[in-house]
């Protein structure tokens, strides 16, 4: 009894299939081989995986100065991951979602860049910041099947493309060695004329480059008369960001503002340097202190001990401290950087620049995190001894297994940095 009422049962189900499946058409029934009708094999899916489209998100900063969200970078996962997306904030509002797999900034592909780098390209990025992203399972999907990220990137800028210079150039008694003409009588449009063998030159700008900015400052919307005497105010030496003029319609092409950002500092003699240090028996062998300086407060690298790992690993009297085992702490507080490098154990990484090269930085208005790389080549700037600095305010030594005075409050390491907390 019980199997002919499954077989009834099963029955009627069959049947329910065959008549859903039957609406509409007639498809042959034969008992002896089964459902005919193609649309009724349960077993096959014929849907396929939508193709990845990456989103594109406009933000600009609110009153306080924020874009409402912040990056990190997760183990095991590549790239820079959106996080803390704050509920109705800029970067809610333009559809970023936390998970959202970071790709480009302001038109150039960051995916393969340092994070250091990427944090200071979104703070850099004035009022306004354009971005493209992945949600997480879509960037999982385009991982699985061996796809780069940039594939799916229809305005990205190509690899080829000439980057714009940062150029440093001294005055030598003879002048800059370049003149600047506006073209066609267009404000904010300047090309350069090079003296070969000049200043100029010399420092890597292309003849008949278009000037972008001077000192950090953008010339687009200055004349050719405010532009005069810019440069003439600059009796010593002058920084140029410029373009060569082949590449203007490039980034016209693809609506990417060439800007600091997206610098070439290849003629720059100043390098952000990246330190590892494997604490030995009698520490690291350095002492950091917080000192004043044209920007406010730093960190700097102070009393090597010769011939202990700071010094063996290329640190320099009078280095500023910039990163901590890929964390910016330009803006974090003595206390909790010296927490970071108690609690990275036995090694940590450190991202220096030297006195002079953090001056020039500074000067401009442009952090040299925006330039950091990986395996950067050192930096054999000049620093400055001890006696030329300023009284320091805080100092802590880390030449011993455990830091002289108070123990301050210990925090884990992490990779999350707020991108617009200024």
């Amino acid at each position: 009894m019980q199997n002919e009422e499954t077989l009834r049962n099963c029955g009627q189900l069959y049947f329910n299939y065959v008549s859903i499946g039957c609406m509409g058409r007639g498809f042959p029934f034969n008992p002896k081989l089964g459902i005919d009708n193609p649309a009724l094999c349960l077993g096959e899916d014929t849907g396929t995986d939508p193709e990845p489209e990456a989103r594109f998100c406009v933000l600009r900063k609110d009153a306080k100065g924020s874009f409402g969200f912040h990056l990190r970078m997760d183990y095991g996962r590549k790239g820079h991951i959106i996080h803390k997306v704050y509920p109705d904030g800029p970067a809610y509002v333009a559809g970023l979602r936390n998970g959202d797999q970071l790709l480009q900034i302001n038109g150039e592909y960051v995916h393969e860049q340092e994070h250091l780098r990427v944090v200071q390209k979104v703070k850099s990025s004035g009022q306004r910041l354009s971005l493209a992203v992945l949600d997480e399972v879509s960037y999982a999907n385009l991982c699985s099947s061996n796809r780069t990220p940039a594939s799916v990137l229809p305005n990205s800028l190509p690899d080829s493309c000439l980057r714009p210079r940062l150029c440093l150039i001294r005055n030598e008694g003879r002048g800059f060695g370049f003149t600047a003409s506006a073209t066609g009588g267009v404000k904010g449009t300047f090309l350069l004329s090079v003296e070969e063998g000049g200043p100029a030159h010399m420092a890597g700008v292309p003849t008949g480059s278009r000037l972008l900015e001077v000192n950090g400052e953008s010339v687009v919307s200055i004349t050719l008369s405010q532009l005069t005497k810019k440069l003439q105010s600059n009796s010593s030496r002058v920084v140029l960001l410029v373009l060569e003029a082949s590449a203007w319609d490039v980034y016209e092409t693809h609506g990417v503002t060439p800007t600091s950002a997206l610098a070439d500092i290849s003629f720059l003699p100043y390098r952000i340097r990246k330190l590892h240090l494997v604490r030995g028996p009698e520490g690291y062998g350095f002492l950091l202190r917080q000192e004043k300086c044209p920007s406010g407060q730093g960190q700097f690298l102070r009393e090597l001990d010769p011939g202990l790992p700071a010094e063996v690993a290329g640190m320099r009297e009078g280095d500023r401290l910039l990163g901590v085992n890929g964390q910016n702490v330009e803006e974090f507080e003595h206390e909790d950087i010296v927490s970071l490098i108690q609690d990275s154990g036995k090694q940590v990484t450190l991202a220096v620049i030297n006195n002079e090269g953090d001056r020039f930085f500074r000067e401009i208005g442009i952090s040299p995190l925006l330039f950091y790389e990986e395996d950067g080549p050192d930096n054999e700037g000049v620093t400055k001894s001890s006696a030329d600095v300023p009284p320091a305010t805080l100092s802590t030594q880390l030449k011993a297994d455990t830091v002289q005075g108070e123990e301050p409050e210990v925090r884990k390491p992490s990779t999350e940095v707020q991108n617009s907390e200024e």
